[in-house]
């Protein structure tokens, strides 16, 4: 096999050097013309809207339709019996045209992102030589909910998208993380807040909806979501899904003003409420609304902590707007 030497250097490489590689074009491939995101965005909304029938398909079949157990394994009518979960109602099927990068550590506290490299691209804005704002549009704008004193995503986030900033909520401690540098600190902006579905100013720590908290920043969009509230993503998103829909003054079905939302949602015994039903009613709503499905990391922690073993009640989702012309990821 022939090696080709690549032009990186590997800092902790026996020789200080990387090689890949390289194998011959496959004939078939001789010729192919190259997909542009138009046409590559259409091929995944074709996966993803495939993955929509076989989800109601499967879920008519079910005995016990709209009531379906979460977790155990139950016969599917002519799909036959086998084991299944929730999670496999909902796979991520609408593939990203872009990179998809791992960021902040790995285990709890990473997520995963859709078009890293295209946020990395957004320049700086000049107005930030007099000082970073605190509020408005530019850069790239994210919001991150439960920060729990682990900040290894926007650390990163911060370091690798010079024209990001952040915004952080939690009501359960003080500040971020320790992991966030000093010379990125005029770009983190923390509040010891909750989100919920309604305003409630007088509770200590008070609580705001979404769109509340944007209007406070001055933002009718953001880039990115990153959320993480234990359960709590049903009520705070309906509520956002209410308000944007009832503000929406486009043409067709409203759009959320969100270009990627990676969220971890909470299912099981703690969730009441949250049956099938439920669940299917709100994340297909999250799906009229623009939000495709990208990809997902089942959180393994609840199943091999000794004497606490229980279903896979956690998954880290990463939806991306496919419908929102507001979105970088979208702008060749």
């Amino acid at each position: 096999m022939t090696f080709l030497r690549s032009p990186q250097v590997l800092r902790n490489s026996v020789d200080e050097e990387s090689y890949m590689p390289s194998f011959p074009l496959p004939q078939r491939t001789a010729g192919r013309k190259y997909l542009g995101l138009k046409e590559r965005m259409e091929l995944s909304e074709s996966a993803w809207r495939k993955s929509v029938q076989l989800r109601g398909k499967m879920a008519d079949a079910h005995p016990t339709n709209p009531q379906i157990p979460l977790f155990p394994a139950q016969s599917l009518g002519e799909f036959g019996k086998y084991p299944y979960t929730l999670w496999d109602f909902f796979p991520p099927t609408w593939t990203c045209p872009h990179d998809v990068q791992r960021v902040g550590r790995l285990g709890d506290g990473g997520k995963w992102v859709c078009g890293m490299s295209i946020y990395e691209s957004v320049p700086v804005p000049k107005t930030w030589l007099k000082g970073v704002p605190t509020g408005g549009q530019e850069g790239v704008v994210i919001y991150s909910f439960g920060i729990n004193g682990e900040s290894s995503f926007e650390a990163e986030m911060f370091e690798r998208i010079p024209s990001a900033r952040i915004w952080g909520y939690d009501f359960t401690v003080d500040a971020w993380g320790k992991q966030i540098a000093s010379q990125y600190r005029d770009r983190a902006f923390f509040k010891k807040v909750g989100i919920g579905k309604t305003d409630i100013a007088a509770r200590d720590p008070p609580f705001y909806t979404l769109q509340t908290l944007m209007a406070q920043n001055n933002h009718t969009y953001m880039d990115i979501l990153k959320i993480d509230v234990e359960g709590s993503e049903y009520t705070s998103f309906d509520a956002v899904m209410d308000f944007f829909k009832s503000a929406w003054r486009g043409n067709g079905e409203a759009v959320l003003p969100i270009g990627q939302i990676m969220i971890e949602i909470h299912v099981g015994e703690d969730q009441k409420g949250i049956d099938f039903k439920r669940f299917r009613s709100w994340w297909e709503r999250l799906e009229s609304m623009g939000m495709r499905p990208t990809w997902m990391e089942v959180n393994l922690m609840a199943l091999t902590i000794p004497d606490h073993k229980t279903d896979p009640r956690c998954t880290e989702y990463v939806l991306v707007n496919a419908r929102d012309g507001n979105n970088v990821l979208w702008q060749e």
